[in-house]
This record gives structure tokens, sequence and C-alpha cells, in this order.
């Protein structure tokens, strides 16, 4: 009967061992979603609570040594109980992890690109104001630049016209016959 016991104990621990077996090679991979990782930890819990193994109480018509045998199996059936309860706690806690990183990665991004949003939108509205007032100066220094221009426009023009009258006023056609300059042009041809 203790053989029996014994077997299936080590069947239970064999396939216990293999289904955590294969729970780690399923986290130890990289690139989980949060739907994978949340479908795992729901399996993970609702395997640990169906696979809880039945009360052990030793029957009451057993012999001496055998009573020390189921106390000794009851003993490692405790620690091997343990044993799974910290290795579903260290998935537990895995899984947690995961989708942690995996949130701050997804926020880090968010942040990033409202930050990259506001400094485009905060650049793109400072080259327009600049370029805005670089045009109204440009236009203010032109109308300024051709106001001065026609004005020297006009001191030219009214200097020379007043350099040119008092200049040829002397040699005006009523100066011209009152002087007596003659003026006989010989146009000789050959």
């Amino acid at each position: 009967m203790t053989s029996e016991f014994t077997t299936q104990l080590d069947v239970a621990i064999l396939r216990e061992l293999r289904l955590l077996e294969a729970d780690h090679h399923f986290l130890s991979r990289h690139g989980l979603s949060l739907k994978e990782m949340i479908a795992f930890c729901k399996k993970c819990c609702a395997r640990k609570k169906s696979t809880s193994p039945p009360p052990t109480s030793p029957p009451p018509s057993m012999p001496e040594t055998s009573k020390k045998e189921v106390k000794a199996a009851i003993t490692i059936q405790k620690w091997w109980r343990g044993t799974l309860v910290r290795r579903s706690l260290q998935h537990a806690i895995v899984c947690a992890w995961l989708v942690q990183k995996w949130w701050r990665m997804i926020s880090f991004r968010r942040r990033e690109e409202k930050r990259a949003m506001a400094l485009s939108t905060y650049i793109w509205s400072e080259k327009a104001s600049v370029l805005l007032q670089s045009m109204f100066k440009m236009w203010l220094m032109r109308t300024r630049y051709k106001k001065y221009q026609r004005a020297a426009q006009i001191i030219q023009s009214n200097w020379r016209h007043h350099s040119f009258r008092k200049s040829s006023g002397s040699y005006s056609l009523s100066n011209l016959n009152q002087d007596g300059i003659d003026l006989n042009i010989e146009i000789v041809v050959e």
C-alpha cells in the first residue's frame, strides 16, 4: 500500500514538474502581449485551484509503521505544496513584472509623442511669428527707404533746377540782345 501511495505521489510530482517546466518555457519567451500575459496568469490561478490534492488523513485501521509512513508522506506533501505555492507566487510576480514593464514602455512612448507634438507646435508657431515679424520689419524699412529716396529725388531735382537757372540766368535771350553778342554762324560746305 505504501509503494502504491509513493508511486501516486511521484506521478503527481512529475506531472506538476512538467507543467511548471512548460510554464517556465512559456514565460521565457520575449515579446509577450498583454492579452497573453493576462490569460497565462488566469490559467495558472485556475490550474492551481483545480489541482489541489484531496485531504490527507490516515485511515483508521492502519498499523503503526504505516502511520509513520503516512505521516512522512503528509510532511512531504506539505513541503511540496509549499513549493508549488511559492512557484505560483513567483509566476504571478513575473507576470505582474512583465505587465508593469509593458505598461511603462507604452506610457513612456505616449509621453514622448505628446512632448514631440507640443514641441513641434511650439516651434511652428514660433517660426510663424518670427517670419511675420521679419516680413513686417522688411516692409517698414522698404517704405522708409522709398520715402527717403523720394525726398532725396525731390531735393536733387530742385537743386538741379535752381543751379541750372542760376548758371543759365546770364545767358538768357533777353541778356544776349543787351550784351550785343553776335550770333552769326557761318556754315562751310566743301
